[in-house]
This record gives C-alpha cells, sequence and structure tokens, in this order.
C-alpha cells in the first residue's frame, strides 16, 4: 500500500499532522507547531495535540519573508520563549511554516562557536562556522 503526504499552501491542520508528529517526536516533545501559508494549523505539546486552529504569528513571518526566524514572541502561548520556525518550500513558493520552542535559547549556536571543531565542517554548512 502506497500513501503519500502532500502538503499545499491550503493544507489544514489534520493533513499537516503526520509531518509535525514526527517532527514533535525528533525532538524529544518539545513543543511544535505548522501551519499552512493560507490555513491554521497544529500545535503540539509533551505527546498531544493541543490546538487544530492555530495561527501562530512567528509561523505568519516565516511564511512571509520565506526564512528562518529565530524570535521571542510577545503574546500567545509561547510568550517570552524563544521559537525557531523554517518556511517549507517547494522553490521558491513558500507553502506553510514549522517550528519548535528552542529550549537551548540559542545555546547550540555558541557551543558550534566556541568548540568550532574542524571535524564537523565536513557536515555543516559553511556557514555554521562564520569566519
Amino acid at each position: 500500500m502506497k500513501i503519500m503526504i502532500t502538503i499545499s499552501e491550503n493544507s489544514e491542520a489534520k493533513e499537516l499532522m503526520p509531518i509535525a508528529q514526527a517532527v514533535h517526536i525528533l525532538v524529544n516533545k518539545l513543543p511544535v507547531a505548522m501551519r499552512s501559508k493560507n490555513k491554521p494549523g497544529v500545535r503540539l505539546e509533551k505527546g498531544e495535540v493541543v490546538d487544530t486552529n492555530y495561527e501562530g504569528y512567528v509561523l505568519k513571518v516565516a511564511i512571509e519573508k520565506g526564512e528562518v526566524v529565530r524570535a521571542t514572541p510577545i503574546i500567545g502561548p509561547y510568550a517570552g520563549l524563544p521559537v525557531i520556525v523554517a518556511p517549507i518550500k517547494d522553490g521558491d513558493n513558500v507553502l506553510g511554516a514549522i517550528g519548535v520552542v528552542d529550549i537551548t535559547a540559542g545555546i547550540f549556536e555558541d557551543i558550534v562557536a566556541i568548540s568550532r571543531r574542524p571535524e564537523l565542517y565536513k557536515f555543516l554548512p559553511e556557514d555554521a562556522f562564520p569566519k
């Protein structure tokens, strides 16, 4: 049996759920939110779906800009918590966005900058080690 998951600018929460759940598990059940460009999406916390009509201001910003956004929202369920949101693209067309609460608060970037281990160079993009 072949099953295909597709995402479009008009995907609804139920269509986004399998991908959002997979990412939620990959990040050890950190809060994850995902939406399409034109419709509200889904929000997961502690292994559970907590919202299937989630707008997400920072998700909308990432969709509008078409680039990764690192921000600390001032309103909403994640107010005061740093988040990282990435657009979901098909070429230059932004279909939606997915984000996670950044419990490291940027510590990972600091650790990479401090360590600058040469053996990591072959696994990471050049911009991971700014000059």
